[in-house]
């Protein structure tokens, strides 16, 4: 689009902006961004959000972990791929963090679910989920995507960190607009068969990006498909975790829902700050969880007991990093 192309019924402030105003570029929105304004602003004009942020001491994970990891390398001996690994896991947290959230999830079944509003149908119902399934944001030089890690709070956090570790490179080596332009056809056709016209304007937006789509980025375009992501791995998330620490030295945010996701979990960045513990100021490790929810489908009563139950992970990290089939969540 040229600077002084215009057609009828753009938007006023943007023509007058165009006509007043010095214009270094325009750029067409990508299949994914328009998927994103779409959904976003749905969920956006339609699900009234409720946040907050509470603070946790999270110093016992790290002493832990890092106890850990100098008892194995004490030992003398030469490690194992098998101890390598559980070194890696009890020094990048990332993989802690998500199976601590879902555990805690868990716990609180509210959290967990799809928000169907229908108020005239029968007033609207909440679907909770039997599956914990947090999709977790991978950053990229294409965007952020989404990949799903399917019920962590029944894995040890090596599975579950092995799976992240695989899913975080098939992400970076997936085209998004391709991938995108395959949820959309997958979930259209749910959207046919259950007569749903909400599903109209993405069906328009798939329409027009199929009979013209974009190119393939060339950097992935001969990737072979198992080793990029799949709708089945995008597909099917319950709940939502943004790792804000891990893109910008952050550490709270106000996040937007998903829809039909009625909560969703901002990892804010971890850092060292001074506390009084037992009357001394010491430096301590500290983290901001921001959670942000659905205010039709629950009362800020509902989760209050979230920041108990996940310090009680956080005192007692061996529940987590040590945990296996068979044992309490």
């Amino acid at each position: 689009i040229g600077q002084h192309t215009f057609s009828m019924f753009r938007d006023f402030q943007i023509r007058w902006a165009h006509k007043n105003l010095k214009v270094r570029k325009t750029h067409k929105l990508s299949f994914v961004r328009q998927c994103v304004a779409f959904l976003l602003s749905k969920s956006a004009r339609e699900i009234p959000h409720a946040a907050g942020n509470v603070e946790f001491d999270v110093t016992p994970v790290f002493e832990y972990g890092e106890r850990v990891i100098r008892e194995m390398k004490a030992n003398g001996q030469k490690l194992t791929p098998e101890q390598f690994t559980k070194m890696a896991v009890h020094k990048n947290l990332s993989a802690f963090f998500l199976k601590t959230i879902a555990h805690v999830t868990y716990h609180i079944p509210i959290i967990n679910g799809y928000f169907e509003w229908t108020p005239w149908r029968d007033g609207g119902r909440f679907h909770e989920m039997e599956d914990i399934n947090p999709l977790f944001t991978v950053h990229t030089k294409r965007g952020v995507m989404g990949p799903i890690i399917r019920n962590p709070h029944q894995r040890t956090l090596v599975d579950v960190a092995n799976e992240m570790r695989t899913l975080t490179r098939k992400a970076r080596r997936t085209d998004m607009n391709e991938l995108y332009r395959n949820i959309a056809g997958e979930l259209l056709g749910t959207a046919v068969r259950e007569l749903d016209l909400s599903g109209l304007p993405m069906a328009w937006l798939w329409l027009k990006s199929s009979l013209w789509p974009e190119p393939i980025d060339e950097e992935v375009k001969n990737t072979p498909e198992d080793e990029k992501l799949q709708p089945k791995d995008v597909i099917g998330s319950t709940i939502t975790v943004a790792n804000i620490g891990m893109s910008i030295d952050g550490w709270q945010t106000v996040t937007v829902i998903p829809s039909p996701h009625v909560f969703m979990w901002g990892v804010g960045l971890t850092r060292v700050m001074p506390r009084v513990v037992d009357g001394q100021i010491v430096p301590r490790r500290v983290m901001t969880i921001c959670v942000t929810f659905d205010h039709r489908a629950m009362d800020g009563g509902h989760i209050f007991d979230f920041e108990r139950i996940m310090n009680g992970y956080f005192r007692n990290p061996e529940r987590i990093f040590d945990w296996k089939p068979g044992d309490p969540i």
